[in-house]
């Protein structure tokens, strides 16, 4: 019965594949790859850390209990004490010199809290609070990056999918020929040169068909793969290449959006923050610190019937000299300089990137405004050679070659359209703005 079961759910599959459209894809990649799932962990990595930073200031508690037997003089002679048993006979020599061994039972409870600790404690939750941000940074760079490559794999099936419609109609046009060529030899209205052509021009249509199918059994596995599913898994995609008008800002707008937006930009501006920070704390090593701490003792022979004690104070520790302090905030103040040169060369990579997006979408653009006109060029070129053909006033080669220019004319403009989709994620990747693919 599972058996029956499972291969009705198969057929069912195969007649009715699951429908996706481009922000499902998006939404399924973004759950399942791991790299989502690395990035997430850093963050709550980030913000232990940050918890953990937070309590610098907060008192240690420690309990100890410890268990001694000793004939040492002068463990038994202030166990002794401890205890509260220390009796006048104790003050003999022999007693003094050479005591029976001891047992003593101590308990205590200690507690120290730190009252000025050189800011060090602020410096350390600073930083933490610059590197949970940097990880929530990242972690957007990352679904940034994985929403284009979806955006890029699912309408690069979609491409692959439309092209080979165009080259299996192109077969059939072309064997269409092939047929015509042969019937008009036979009955002598043409010569073999034309069939040859025929057969030529069917050869190349196979060939663009084998590739374009080799497209398309590649950009499904790549898209499934990302998907989490079996590479040759069929779909129903639900959006797509359709003619699209997109806009986008002027250049000055681009580039001010892609440094308020980027994420990579943003976690370059908070390392700087975090270096000052850090170049902050070690500068504030030289003050002083000063911590209160108590403590509570109980010690008995017996662990019942002893004697409890208790130590308060304040302890404040100044270093007159550290060899190493001078090292340390020149390191930095490297620290420093470093991070804000990597701001200027993510600057100028950034500025590059939003230049050269901007100039894709546009040539993409305009690369879909020329398709356009050469299909109705190429429709028709195709019908003006038709007629003449009818009235013997061309050859059957330039009717070949006028169906092979409109085929070039089709593939054209899906790719356009294509780069044009791609671009348009480009220019929203490089300004920090592909926060879903609802516009897709």
């Amino acid at each position: 019965m599972t058996i029956v079961f499972a291969s009705i759910a198969a057929a069912a599959q195969t007649v009715f594949p699951p429908r996706l459209s481009v922000e499902n894809a998006v939404d399924k990649v973004l759950a399942q790859d791991p790299r989502t799932r690395i990035a997430d962990a850093a963050v709550r990595i980030a913000d232990a850390g940050l918890s953990e930073a937070r309590t610098g200031m907060k008192p240690v508690v420690q309990f100890s209990q410890n268990v001694i037997r000793s004939n040492n003089p002068v463990f038994v002679f202030g166990s002794r004490l401890e205890q509260g048993r220390f009796k006048a006979t104790d003050f003999a020599l022999d007693a003094l010199n050479k005591p029976d061994g001891l047992f003593n039972f101590r308990t205590s409870l200690s507690v120290q809290q730190p009252l000025f600790d050189q800011r060090q404690t602020k410096s350390r939750v600073s930083q933490a609070e610059f590197e949970k941000q940097r990880a929530e940074l990242q972690t957007e760079s990352i679904r940034q990056n994985l929403r284009f490559e979806t955006i890029r794999n699912y309408f690069g099936v979609v491409l692959a999918r439309e092209m080979l419609d165009v080259s299996d109609r192109a077969v059939r046009s072309a064997e269409a020929n092939v047929k015509k060529a042969k019937d008009m030899v036979e009955v002598g209205m043409t010569t073999d040169a034309d069939y040859l052509a025929a057969e030529v021009e069917a050869a190349n249509a196979n060939q663009q068909k084998l590739e374009a199918e080799s497209g398309v059994i590649t950009s499904v596995a790549a898209l499934n793969i990302a998907l989490g599913e079996r590479p040759d898994l069929e779909m129903d995609y639900t959006t797509d290449l359709v003619e699209r008008m997109f806009t986008i800002e002027p250049r000055d707008e681009l580039l001010r959006l892609a440094f308020e937006n980027r994420p990579d930009y943003r976690r370059a501006e908070l390392s700087l923050e975090a270096a000052r920070a850090k170049t902050r704390g070690v500068r504030d090593q030289k003050l002083p610190q000063i911590n209160a701490f108590g403590s509570f003792g109980y010690s008995s022979p017996y662990i019942a019937n002893g004697s409890t004690d208790y130590t308060v104070g304040l302890n404040l520790t100044y270093t007159l000299f550290d060899a190493g302090r001078k090292s340390r905030v020149e390191q930095a103040a490297g620290f420093e300089a470093v991070a804000e040169n990597e701001i200027q060369s993510l600057s100028n990579q950034i500025r590059l990137e939003v230049i050269r997006a901007e100039q894709d979408f546009k040539t993409s653009r305009a690369r879909i405004q020329v398709s356009v006109k050469a299909i109705e060029q190429a429709n028709e070129a195709l019908r003006i050679v038709q007629d003449r053909y009818k009235f013997g006033l061309t050859t059957f080669n330039e009717v070949l070659r006028a169906e092979s220019a409109l085929v070039r004319s089709k593939h054209n403009l899906l790719s356009a359209r294509y780069g044009y989709y791609l671009s348009y994620a480009s220019v929203l990747l490089a300004t920090g703005r592909l926060l879903n693919a609802s516009g897709f």
